[in-house]
């Protein structure tokens, strides 16, 4: 059975100066908050229904099936599933805000996700398109098979950093010079919007041009 979610307390956006959230994801810009280095973000709804459902059911097929739980067998590791790894999303758990363990994704992707939603959907029909499209109105942009298993999924470019269980690298931790250049954009807009005050602006740019 699943436990309840944790939330992280009182923490700080890495882009904007937004303290003190009580989500898993900025409210504003959808970093997730437990990530200290700054580049994993919520995962979008393409990549979650289309890419993480539906590249996952066509690499089942095309791989004829056996090929795809060995492909598994691979990427399990590194709290992934073949589509996931192709699509740079990690599975975390949402309790320790750490990538899963090779076992948990088996029970995940295997056990829950394949057996169970869809035994449960031969007899009811309609329980493996509910756990689909959960995610839609979920603020986490979880499934139900997430809910079950106490996990989220989430979008890292650049690879899972060390903080959340990944192997970690000088890439993942010093964003590149576009990325901080379009974070000052973005800073400056909430500014210009009233959002942010003047001293927030300031110091959340001194933290970016720091951090190159």
């Amino acid at each position: 059975m699943a436990t309840a979610m944790q939330q992280p307390v009182g923490r700080q956006c890495q882009r904007y100066s937004a303290p003190g959230q009580m989500t898993l994801f900025c409210q504003n810009c959808g970093l997730f908050l437990p990530d200290e280095t700054g580049t994993v973000e919520r995962v979008t709804y393409t990549r979650r229904f289309f890419g993480d459902n539906v590249l996952e059911s066509l690499l089942y097929l095309l791989t004829l099936i056996v090929g795809w739980y060995i492909w598994l067998a691979v990427t399990a590791s590194s709290g992934q599933s073949p589509a996931k790894k192709m699509l740079n999303v990690y599975v975390i758990d949402t309790d320790t805000f750490k990538v899963v363990g090779g076992g948990r994704i088996w029970v995940r992707e295997v056990l829950v996700k394949q057996l169970l939603i869809n035994i449960v959907a031969l007899a009811t029909g309609i329980v493996a398109l509910v756990d689909a499209l959960w995610l839609f109105p979920d603020k986490n942009r979880q499934t139900l098979h997430d809910k079950l298993v106490s996990t989220v999924v989430v979008y890292a470019p650049r690879g899972l950093p060390e903080s959340l269980g990944g192997p970690g690298s000088v890439l993942q931790q010093r964003p590149q010079v576009s990325d901080v250049a379009e974070q000052l954009r973005e800073l400056a807009k909430l500014r210009d919007e009233g959002i942010l005050t003047p001293e927030e602006y300031e110091r959340k740019r001194s933290e970016l041009a720091g951090r190159l």
